[in-house]
């Protein structure tokens, strides 16, 4: 690099004003939850800020994937401060091993250690408010506040949950009035699994107690499905802005499309026992009897965390055979499967009985990766939701509810004629909205409007 371009961006870097980007996923992590974030900061400086991280150091997270690193750019200045969880303690309680991973306690069906796992879920319901990194609040806000008092920054950003990060930025705003953004992926006591736990009537209010604080003071408000917004005013009486999820050209560059020799159905990523796609299995077993060669040239691809639930319906419907299974694709392998799809499989939760919850908010965020692919999107969740709106706007797939399967063996029919004769099924428009750089763009928009 020659002198004048380093000074150049010694100069761009010194005049740029600076975020703290407070999250809980970072590197080490895998899976879906880390992207939003290490996207940020990857283009965050094209639009005049510099990020400060503040990430855990020794985090228990469910999925490790040291790949995620790609995306970190250089000199960026990160602050990682050790974390306490207690989720030794809950595998203690379960009979399991401290250093096993803990997955979502609603995921699966636990039938073993029922009495021991039942009381795990009541400790933290009631004792790890907002969630099991509680213990994490109260120094870093202490950590931080002497590090910003040496080092000034212009904004906060938190991104939750888990919810505790919004608490620690709303701890700073108080000390230093310092403009702060509460990025959320997913609400807070209006999520599905909120009425699920087994809190007493003080855990509750306090839950709505720190939920009503973060939204009151706040000086914006992200959320990242339409629904979710709407849900999100009423609770807050203010305005939410709407930031989804997104994908990253770059995660695709080099890749040649390909015809895969079997009409392969991919789903990666987390598949609980709630979004267990009956219907589908339903219809993929009447098509390999009723389609001649259809069984033969059928491959489900799935990946990630699979309920055992799961796998039962798929040996149950007879298409054990079909299935290439693998427990972890590394992030940075995952978009040549992408592209060497059929078709992308996007699950949206089938909604317990009795339970508020609002899954036609629900956008899984691989979902626009799926857009980028540029295969056929097949959703199976509510036909007016956000996932079945965004599907239907940019032509990249359809949308069947939870019981039509007529509906879906005609898609699924219509899709493998395409795949035989090698035509696209789809015909994507307008996707480059759900591209990471622009929505980074909106991200520093709101940034440049509340440090003014």
């Amino acid at each position: 690099m020659g002198k004048s371009k380093a000074i150049q961006l010694f100069y761009a870097f010194a005049t740029m004003k600076k975020v703290l980007y407070i999250a809980y996923y970072w590197p080490p992590a895998g899976g879906i939850g880390i992207v939003r974030n290490m996207k940020f900061i990857k283009y965050c400086r094209q639009f005049g800020w510099e990020p400060v991280v503040y990430a855990p150091l020794n985090a228990s997270y469910p999925i490790v994937d040291a790949s995620t690193e790609k995306d970190f750019p250089e000199n960026v200045a990160i602050i990682r401060r050790p974390i306490f969880e207690p989720y030794s303690f809950f595998n203690k309680l379960k009979g399991k091993a401290k250093t096993e991973k803990v997955k979502d306690v609603f995921l699966n069906k636990d039938s073993s250690h029922s009495l021991s796992h039942k009381l795990g879920i009541w400790l933290r319901a009631n004792f790890f408010i907002p969630d099991a990194r509680a213990f994490w609040i109260k120094p870093s806000i202490q950590y931080l506040k002497e590090y910003i008092k040496q080092n000034p920054v212009d904004a906060i950003i938190s991104y939750g949950p888990p919810h505790s990060m919004h608490i620690i930025a709303m701890e700073l705003q108080k000390e230093f009035d310092i403009p702060w953004i509460s990025d959320w992926q997913d609400p807070w006591s209006e999520i599905d699994y909120f009425t699920k736990f087994p809190m007493t009537k003080m855990a509750e209010q306090k839950h709505l107690r720190l939920e009503k604080e973060v939204i009151t003071k706040a000086d914006k408000l992200v959320m990242v499905s339409k629904n979710w917004c709407k849900d999100l005013e009423k609770l807050s009486n203010r305005t939410v802005d709407y930031i989804p999820f997104g994908y990253d050209n770059d995660d695709f560059a080099n890749i040649p499309a390909q015809h895969n020799p079997y009409f392969t159905i991919s789903h990666f990523g987390t598949f609980g026992v709630d979004r267990n796609p009956n219907i589908l299995w339903q219809a993929l077993s009447e098509l390999s009897t009723e389609i001649t060669g259809f069984a033969a040239k059928l491959k489900l691809h799935i990946a990630g965390y699979v309920a055992h639930d799961v796998l039962e319906a798929i040996r149950t419907h007879g298409l054990q055979n079909n299935l290439d299974f693998k427990e972890q694709i590394p992030k940075s392998d995952l978009f040549k499967y992408y592209v060497s799809s059929s078709v992308q499989l996007v699950l949206i939760n089938v909604p317990d009985e009795g339970i508020v919850y609002n899954n036609k908010g629900r956008i899984p965020a691989k979902l626009f990766e799926c857009v980028r692919s540029l295969k056929p999107i097949l959703v199976i969740g509510p036909e007016d939701g956000d996932v079945a709106n965004i599907v239907a706007e940019t032509k990249t797939g359809v949308t069947c509810n939870y019981t039509d399967v007529s509906k879906m063996k005609t898609i699924i029919k219509q899709w493998y004629s395409d795949w035989e004769q090698n035509i696209p099924s789809t015909n994507p428009v307008n996707i480059e909205q759900f591209s990471y750089e622009k929505l980074t763009q909106k991200f520093t928009a709101l940034l440049d409007e509340i440090s003014q």
